[in-house]
């Protein structure tokens, strides 16, 4: 059992991190393309190149972190070490332009692909154990609500990178984005470093050492690898999302920079953190499984409905329109974010209590391979039609990407009919 001020730092943590990988996933995209004017298909591989970096290093550190055992335990070393380097590679990744003597094509692409990489690198090696660390200091009654703190903590992070990036060119063309970028790194810094002294060691349980057996254990696991689907063509549909709604808001929906990014901002934190509670008590009552169906059937309808204001003439209805869409996505988008560390740690802690086998490294790490699979495939897609011919000022795929990420999502619902996400839901009633 955590107190109440451990859950806090364990789960406030997510602030920091998310405020870079936020960045990353969010405006990184956007950044290089409208900003440093980057190729949008060259900056669609550099994102690639990123998601198959933490795919590979994801489920190497956490074979590492279950294998380990120092003075600190199996997961704090990680997080000592993982927060400053993850802090520093996303400084480099978004100041090129204060590195770099040339800014040519070449010379940016080099330089966000090798950032993106060591970004990625150490986003595993911090991120991994630490939500690996979750079902062994915690019990699964605990676990919603820690998620909620984990995912307010999201949000928060969300808006923050959400204003950045509506806000770069003003930040590049003041100097002030280095000074920016620099505070981020030490309040990430600054977040994940009390866990090392606040938070409990988990118990010493037997050393795993990797195997290939030890690999073919989540195939043997029906409902992790049903899930690890449904993880997967998620994450397609709502990278594609985050990839591509700042431009979406600023073009298709006709809002000025400035007003977007308060708006969009203040849209974010209601309906998203708005949701969480509605989400959190549909899930305890009904099960994570029924909440996020529903939650994906809406996103779903949202998504196909992206186009339409592209068709609308009349600005204040344009503008209405697609605020609607936004708050209602952001309400489904809210169950998603919201249930994926809860479900991961029920089923790492159901196989335990079947196999009397501490596997929930091994799951969290594993858990990276069809994330990153169907995240690169979204940044390459994404790439492709921000590079079509323009439409009304702006590119196609402005007008395409929600049918697509539709797609994907409608997909992941059908995978999840046939999936059960809530194994302890009978015990805890």
């Amino acid at each position: 059992m955590l107190t109440k001020k451990q859950k806090f730092v364990y789960g406030f943590a997510r602030f920091g991190s998310t405020i870079f990988m936020g960045l990353y996933d969010f405006a990184s995209f956007y950044i290089y393309w409208q900003v440093f004017k980057l190729d949008p298909a060259l900056a669609g591989i550099m994102g690639a190149a990123g998601k198959i970096t933490i795919m590979i290093a994801s489920y190497i550190i956490g074979f590492i972190s279950d294998s380990i055992w120092t003075r600190l335990g199996r997961r704090k070393p990680f997080i000592l070490t993982g927060a400053p380097m993850l802090a520093l590679s996303g400084f480099l990744h978004f100041t090129p332009i204060y590195f770099l003597t040339s800014i040519d094509q070449s010379s940016l692409f080099l330089w966000g692909v090798g950032t993106s990489v060591l970004f990625h690198i150490f986003y595993a090696w911090l991120l991994t154990p630490y939500q690996a660390w979750l079902p062994e200091i915690s019990e699964p009654h605990e676990r919603i609500d820690i998620s909620m703190i984990q995912n307010l903590s999201n949000i928060f992070g969300q808006v923050v990178s959400t204003v950045t990036s509506f806000s770069a060119k003003m930040l590049v063309a003041s100097g002030l984005l280095t000074p920016l970028m620099g505070l981020y790194a030490l309040v990430l810094v600054a977040l994940f470093t009390p866990q090392v002294f606040i938070l409990p060691v988990e118990r010493k349980t037997e050393t795993i050492r990797p195997s290939l057996r030890d690999f073919l254990t989540v195939f043997r696991y029906p409902e992790y690898m049903k899930w690890m689907g449904v993880r997967g063509l998620m994450s397609a549909s709502v990278q594609m999302l985050s990839i591509s709604i700042v431009a979406y808001i600023e073009y298709v929906i006709g809002v000025e920079k400035t007003l977007a990014s308060a708006s969009f901002g203040l849209i974010l934190v209601l309906f998203v953190a708005g949701a969480f509670p509605l989400w959190s008590r549909l899930g305890k009552t009904r099960g994570k499984g029924y909440a996020l169906s529903l939650a994906i059937t809406v996103l779903v309808v949202t998504l196909l409905l992206t186009p339409v204001p592209h068709f609308i003439n009349e600005t204040a209805l344009k503008i209405l329109f697609g605020y609607l869409i936004v708050a209602v996505g952001a309400v489904a988008v809210s169950a998603y974010v919201l249930f994926p560390y809860a479900v991961l740690a029920d089923l790492a802690h159901w196989y335990q209590e079947r196999t009397g086998e501490n596997r929930a490294g091994l799951f969290t790490g594993f858990e990276g391979i069809p994330i990153n699979i169907f995240e690169s495939l979204a940044y390459l897609v994404t790439g492709y039609l921000m590079s079509l011919p323009n439409v009304n000022g702006y590119t196609m795929g402005l007008i395409l990407w929600g049918p697509i990420g539709a797609f994907f999502a409608l997909i992941a619902l059908l995978l999840l009919k046939k999936t059960n996400i809530d194994p302890f839901l009978a015990r805890n009633r």
